[in-house]
C-alpha cells in the first residue's frame, strides 16, 4: 500500500479516541435484506483514559454462527473469544501506554487500521505493525507496545482455538488481563 493511499484511509477514519459505528444487518421476515442496527459502540476504558480502550462488535457462542440471531450490547467489556465460538471487536492503545504480557485461547485476525504498534513477543522479538497492515496471531504469548504519542486502533476476528501442547505434553494456559 503506497503512503498516499494509506494517508487517505487514515485521513478518512474517525478518530481512535471516538465510539465506532456500528452498521449490521439481517433478514424480515420475507428473507428480505434489512438493516438490524446503525448506532454508536461505547468505548470500554477499564485502565482509565490513558489506557487501553475496547468495543465489542459481536461475540458468537458457537461456530457455525446462526445469522437470525439478534446481535447484542457489550458495555464494559474487555473482549474475549468465546470458548468454541468468535468474536469482532477493536482495541484502542493509547501513545505511550505497553498492554501486559499475554496469551489468549483463540486465533486471531487483525488489521492495525490507525496509528502503529509494537507487537513483542515473550522471546523478546518485536516487530512494528502500521495502519493498513495485517497480524495472524496464534495463541501467542505478546504485548502490545505503543510507543507513539497517537492511539493505535487494531480490529480483531478472533475464533477460539484449542490449546497450544508442546512436544512434552505440556498445555500452554490463556492469561487474562485484568480491570
Amino acid at each position: 500500500m503506497s503512503s498516499n493511499t494509506t494517508a487517505a484511509l487514515t485521513q478518512a477514519m474517525p478518530s481512535a479516541d471516538s465510539n465506532p459505528r456500528l452498521i449490521a444487518t439481517t433478514h424480515a421476515a420475507d428473507g428480505t435484506s434489512i438493516f438490524s442496527a446503525d448506532r454508536e459502540v461505547p468505548l470500554f476504558r477499564p485502565f482509565g483514559p490513558a489506557g487501553s480502550s475496547f468495543a465489542i462488535f459481536d461475540p458468537r457462542w458457537t461456530v457455525p454462527v446462526n445469522n437470525q440471531e439478534v446481535i447484542g450490547e457489550f458495555p464494559e467489556t474487555i473482549p474475549r473469544c468465546p470458548s468454541g465460538g468468535v468474536s469482532f471487536c477493536i482495541t484502542n492503545i493509547a501513545g505511550n501506554f505497553t498492554v501486559p504480557m499475554h496469551r489468549t485461547l483463540s486465533m486471531d485476525y487483525a488489521v492495525v487500521l490507525s496509528g502503529e504498534i509494537v507487537l513483542r513477543l515473550d522471546n523478546g522479538d518485536e516487530r512494528t505493525v502500521r495502519a493498513g497492515e495485517f497480524i495472524i496471531q496464534r495463541g501467542v504469548n505478546h504485548q502490545w507496545i505503543n510507543r507513539n504519542n497517537e492511539t493505535c486502533r487494531t480490529m480483531f476476528v478472533a475464533v477460539s482455538s484449542e490449546k497450544i501442547k508442546l512436544a512434552d505434553g505440556t498445555e500452554l494456559e490463556e492469561t487474562v488481563l485484568k480491570r
